[in-house]
């Protein structure tokens, strides 16, 4: 099967980083400084608010470690080494790596490794990977590390470096500022496909 052509690509590579840095920025409104009060809100208005967050903003990463961190998949993977042979740092992609097994078992598998006697009792060392982290603790780190991979990426010489670039500053943006105007260009598929056409992409 045919892989999708990297100017094609673009535009779900967008996304992806798109939606991570906009429930980034909601993990921040609701678990800042005036975190107890704003979740206290939002919680009247949707039930349980900080798990859909979470869950959204695992499943927008855990896409994207695989887009940083696997070359050459499948032919329909959209991969970073698409884009010209783009790669990360071993030391990010090592980083990225670790969270990779702990989401799959504790969002995207019904498992039995998800149960604390199970791997207590079973895991005798080869599987602490499926050990479940302490997200309020790691959602942080995790974003920050894929926006670093992205930063990476967006460093490279590369004809893609000024859409990564451009991507790379926008997701900071996002991410720390709720009112932050997503650019035009990295929005609808028109658009995008405009902005690639320009930069001779």
């Amino acid at each position: 099967m045919a892989m999708l052509e990297p100017r094609a690509a673009f535009l779900h590579v967008i996304d992806d980083h798109r939606w991570l840095a906009a429930s980034g920025c909601t993990w921040n409104l609701l678990t800042g400084n005036a975190g107890n009060e704003v979740r206290a809100v939002a919680d009247q208005l949707l039930p349980d608010v900080i798990v859909m967050i979470r869950d959204c903003l695992l499943l927008h990463a855990r896409s994207l470690i695989d887009f940083y961190t696997k070359c050459h998949a499948s032919d329909t993977d959209i991969l970073l080494c698409d884009f010209g042979g783009l790669a990360i740092e071993p030391s990010l992609k090592e980083t990225l790596e670790r969270y990779r097994k702990p989401i799959e078992v504790h969002l995207l598998h019904l498992t039995a490794w998800r149960d604390w006697d199970y791997r207590t009792l079973h895991a005798k060392g080869k599987n602490t990977n499926a050990n479940r982290p302490d997200w309020d603790k790691q959602i942080s780190p995790l974003v920050d590390s894929i926006l670093d991979a992205l930063e990476c990426a967006s460093e490279k010489s590369s004809p893609w470096k000024q859409p990564f670039t451009e991507l790379h500053t926008a997701c900071r943006s996002r991410r720390q500022n709720k009112s932050f105007r997503w650019p035009r260009e990295l929005s609808e598929k028109a658009d995008v496909e405009k902005y690639l056409k320009e930069a001779g992409l």
